[in-house]
C-alpha cells in the first residue's frame, strides 16, 4: 500500500466500494477506474481488504434476519427425525413440531441455505483456479472494463425489459438456484456487477425485482466474505499487515460499511417500483466516456 494514501483518497475509495459494490454497476470496475481517473497509485491488497469486509458487515447486518433463518435452515438439515412415542409422551410439544407452517418454513429455509452453498461453488473454483488470470493487466485495463461495462448492461436490459417475474425465493428449484450462481461468475470480469449479473439471472428465472435483488445479495454473501478474508489471509502470510497505517485501513473500513449499507437499502427499496434502466444508461455513459 501506498505510504502517502490520504484520508481523503480512502474515503473515496471506501465510498467506491461501498456504493458500487452492491448497486449493480460493477464494484471492481471503478476500484480500478478510480485511482487512475483521479491520478493516484492503485492502493493494492491491504486497502481491498479491508474495503470488503466492510461491504461484508454491511451486507450480513442489513440481512441479519434472513441469515438467521438460512443458519436455521441449514441446522434443520442435521436434525435426526422426531420419535414417534416421544411426541406422544410429551404432548405439549406436538403443536410445535407437527405445525405445518412451522415445518414448511424450517423445510423452505433448509432448501434455500443449501441452495445458496451449491450457488457459490462455481464462482469459488474459478475464482481460485484462475485468480491469476482475472489480476493480469489485460483484464484490468480501461477499455476492458469499457467492454464489460456494456456487456453487463445488455445483461441487465434484456430481462429487466422482456420479462415481468412475479416470483419469490421460496419458489425457486435447486437448478435455478444453481444458474443464478453460475452467472456470479461474470462478476469475476472487472466492470461487470456481482448484484447486476445475479439480478439478471434472477429475473431470468422469473424472480420479482426487489426479489432477484435479495436473492442477488445473499448468494454473494460466500463470494464476498471469502474475497475479503482470502485478502486478509495474504495479508498475514506476508506480514505486510505490520507496515499499514491501522487509523487508514480503519476509516476505509468504516466508510464502505455505512455507504454499503445505504446502498443496499436504496436499491431495495429502489427496485420495488422502479426498472433497472437508470443504472444500464450509467454503465453505458461510463464506458462511453472511458472509450472515447
Amino acid at each position: 500500500m501506498p505510504e502517502n494514501l490520504t484520508s481523503l483518497q480512502i474515503i473515496i475509495l471506501g465510498l467506491v466500494q461501498g456504493l458500487t459494490e452492491f448497486l449493480p454497476i460493477s464494484s471492481s470496475g471503478h476500484l480500478v477506474l478510480t485511482p487512475k481517473l483521479l491520478g493516484f497509485t492503485d492502493p493494492g491488497l491491504a486497502v481491498d481488504a479491508f474495503l470488503h469486509l466492510g461491504t461484508l458487515f454491511a451486507v450480513v447486518i442489513y440481512f441479519r434476519s434472513d441469515i438467521l433463518w438460512l443458519i436455521r435452515g441449514f441446522l434443520y438439515s442435521f436434525e435426526k427425525p422426531v420419535d414417534e412415542k416421544f411426541i406422544e409422551k410429551k404432548s405439549e410439544m406436538i403443536s410445535k413440531v407437527q405445525n405445518p407452517m412451522h415445518r414448511q418454513l424450517k423445510e423452505m429455509n433448509k432448501k434455500l441455505s443449501w441452495g445458496i452453498i451449491w450457488a457459490s461453488v462455481p464462482v469459488v473454483i474459478i475464482g481460485l483456479f484462475f485468480k491469476d488470470f482475472f489480476e493480469t493487466e489485460t483484464i484490468r485495463s480501461t477499455n476492458f472494463v469499457a467492454y464489460m461495462l456494456i456487456s453487463g448492461a445488455l445483461l441487465m436490459l434484456i430481462p429487466d425489459l422482456l420479462l415481468k417475474g412475479e416470483g419469490n425465493i421460496a419458489k425457486l428449484s435447486k437448478f435455478k438456484m444453481f444458474f443464478v450462481g453460475c452467472m456470479q461468475c461474470l462478476a469475476l470480469f472487472p466492470g461487470v456487477s456481482r448484484s447486476g449479473s445475479t439480478i439478471a439471472a434472477g429475473l431470468f428465472v422469473g424472480l420479482k425485482r426487489d426479489e432477484a435483488a435479495r436473492f442477488a445479495f445473499l448468494v454473494g454473501l460466500p463470494a464476498i466474505a471469502g474475497a475479503g478474508l482470502l485478502a486478509v489471509k495474504d495479508l498475514l502470510d506476508t506480514y505486510a499487515i505490520e507496515a499499514l497505517p491501522l487509523d487508514i485501513l480503519g476509516l476505509g473500513f468504516l466508510v464502505s460499511f455505512v455507504s454499503g449499507y445505504l446502498a443496499i437499502d436504496f436499491l431495495m427499496k429502489f427496485l420495488q417500483k422502479r426498472s433497472l434502466m437508470w443504472f444500464v444508461v450509467y454503465r453505458i455513459a461510463l464506458a462511453a466516456y472511458l472509450l472515447y
